[in-house]
């Protein structure tokens, strides 16, 4: 190879201002080894005898390795940074951020559930359901446990190695640091919503165009709470908190499998309600006030340096 032909597929690879891949194929590189991961893990649990309530636990235990996997490979052979940049400096404060945002998303599901009650929407067909479990409080356990996974894993990957890759390559191409950040934020919060609008599960009544454009706008409110707080610990909780309400709380499925206090239908259609694909009169005020609670809360620890937002320096590992 001579070394002019060298040089372009450098280029190519790894553009001209860095001597790492390009952002683009770092995301990609932990967008593959994720869903490689999460998708054989789905595929072994099915071969593996285990009871349906055992089923998504396992799932996304193992979606978890993967994505774990991944950020130790990029950190160390591809991104070189340290493990903790990508939003986990572990600290009494993060671990007070995670609760917060768990005490914020299952406010949000309860608004939507009491705004949708006013309405007339919701019919409830069951009360402490056990689902498949033997015990409620012990399937309760199983379904924290379950969330908690499912919180770190699709934001380790979707903030904490998309977004702020994102970030890095669109600032490399000389955008401003508001215009990175909103450029980063957007993408990840579009390829979040596409991979949970058609590639993922949602009302029959629900067009796949409302829950990709709905789950984008969710999306978009864990990428701020990432973006503001430096960590990934506020959208772990927030997205754990919006989960486990969802399914366990207030919208139950008619016929999960997990428990939950309150089975719900849609009172005209009699499908299950999915949070976010709710009707956009409720779903759009309650985003708001998640967008605006996340904001204030930022601003309450940090004060006005919480706004002074960048994701996209490269940082060497210790």
């Amino acid at each position: 190879m001579t070394e002019r032909t060298t040089s372009r597929v450098h280029r190519l690879l790894c553009g001209t201002d860095d001597t790492r891949l390009r952002a683009s194929l770092r995301i990609l590189i932990a967008l593959v080894v994720t869903f490689t991961g999460a998708l054989g893990g789905s595929v072994l649990v099915t071969e593996v005898p285990l009871s349906p309530l055992y089923e998504p636990l396992f799932g996304h235990l193992l979606a978890l390795v993967a994505v774990l996997v991944a950020m130790v490979v990029l950190s160390r052979y591809v991104d070189h940074r340290p493990l903790s940049a990508y939003g986990f400096d572990l600290s009494l404060r993060w671990g007070l951020d995670v609760i917060a945002g768990l005490v914020v998303g299952i406010g949000l599901v309860g608004l939507a559930f009491v705004l949708n009650d006013q309405r007339g929407v919701v019919t409830v067909v069951g009360e402490l359901s056990s689902g498949a479990s033997s015990s409620f409080l012990f399937g309760v356990g199983v379904a924290v446990v379950g969330w908690l996974f499912v919180g770190l894993w699709e934001e380790t990957i979707f903030r904490g190695l998309f977004l702020k890759n994102a970030a890095e390559g669109l600032a490399s191409r000389g955008l401003s640091p508001l215009a990175t950040t909103f450029g980063a934020l957007l993408s990840s919060s579009l390829v979040y919503g596409f991979l949970h609008g058609p590639l993922g599960s949602n009302p029959d009544e629900v067009s796949l165009l409302y829950s990709l454009v709905m789950t984008s706008v969710m999306g978009g409110l864990f990428g701020l709470a990432y973006v503001l707080s430096g960590e990934l610990a506020l959208p772990v909780g927030l997205h754990m908190g919006i989960n486990f309400a969802e399914h366990t709380l207030f919208f139950g499925p008619p016929d999960g499998v997990l428990p939950a206090v309150l089975r719900v239908e849609h009172a005209v259609t009699g499908e299950r309600i999915q949070f976010q694909s709710i009707d956009p009169e409720v779903i759009l005020p309650v985003f708001l006030v998640g967008y605006a609670t996340i904001v204030v809360w930022a601003y309450l620890w940090n004060g006005s340096d919480a706004f002074d937002v960048s994701v996209d320096r490269p940082e060497q590992p210790s």
